[in-house]
């Protein structure tokens, strides 16, 4: 029988409003005892019956579509920039002021053409992004996006590592931090980015012994390394003079 919802006056039927998912004719989720049809408060305990949720087979494709389209919004709307690296300040911020562009049209944006790469990628400049300017209304948003993100590409390379240990690093997590920067170390053990991130791990933990001495090792490491001129060393040239600056403060020189 047709009736009419008691939270927002949709026309409804059955036990739960197709609208707005308001429970119409149910049991108390409280004492199970039964509502009539309607019915705005249990007549036998007197809990909200509007509160009660409807089950979550009606809510899910509403979430699921509602993730889905901030996805978009998130991967859409990113600056269009060159991978950054750092964390907060000051490797990030300097690497995340240089050369961004306003973002485009997002209409104009491809999603379809991507690489899972290149979907991580431009998340993790939107999370580098929200830490230079200090917006972080959707931080924690767009950092865990990013870490899924990652996790579904592939490819593991050291500057993949770097970037998830960094995001690890944004959200609280220590311990996977390090793990990231471990598995750079454990290729290379003077790699520029594994001692880097080792040591804001440790900073993290508040370790700050472990955080000096991966950072002088990081500054031992530093010409050498360059020298190399690894691929990801290219890629983050504008912000290993920032690393390098930030590992002399912390030990002293």
């Amino acid at each position: 029988m047709s009736q009419t919802c008691p939270s927002c006056e949709a026309p409804a039927s059955g036990r739960f409003c197709p609208q707005c998912g308001v429970a119409i004719d149910a049991q108390c989720r409280e004492c199970q005892n039964p509502l009539p049809a309607g019915a705005r408060f249990c007549n036998q305990c007197g809990v909200t019956v509007a509160a009660q949720a409807a089950p979550a087979r009606t809510r899910q494709p509403v979430l699921a579509w509602a993730v889905a389209g901030a996805a978009v919004v998130a991967l859409a709307g990113v600056v269009i920039a060159p991978r950054l690296s750092g964390g907060e300040q000051p490797a990030a911020v300097a690497l995340a002021q240089q050369g961004a562009a306003p973002a485009g049209d997002p209409a104009a944006v491809d999603l379809a053409s991507m690489t899972p790469r290149e979907r991580a990628d431009r998340l993790f400049n939107r999370v580098m992004q929200g830490m230079a300017t200090g917006d972080t209304a959707q931080l924690g948003f767009f950092t865990g996006m990013a870490i899924q993100a990652y996790g579904m590409v592939p490819e593991r390379d050291a500057d993949l590592h770097y970037h998830l240990g960094e995001l690890h690093r944004i959200s609280g997590n220590a311990p996977s931090a390090r793990a990231q920067a471990d598995s750079i170390l454990a290729a290379d053990p003077q790699h520029l980015f594994g001692l880097y991130g080792a040591a804001r791990a440790e900073q993290l933990r508040n370790d700050t012994g472990a955080a000096k001495g991966l950072f002088q090792r990081f500054l031992d490491a530093y010409t050498a390394q360059v020298a190399r001129n690894l691929p990801e060393y290219q890629e983050h040239a504008q912000g290993l003079p920032s690393m390098r600056s930030e590992a002399q403060q912390a030990v002293g020189s």
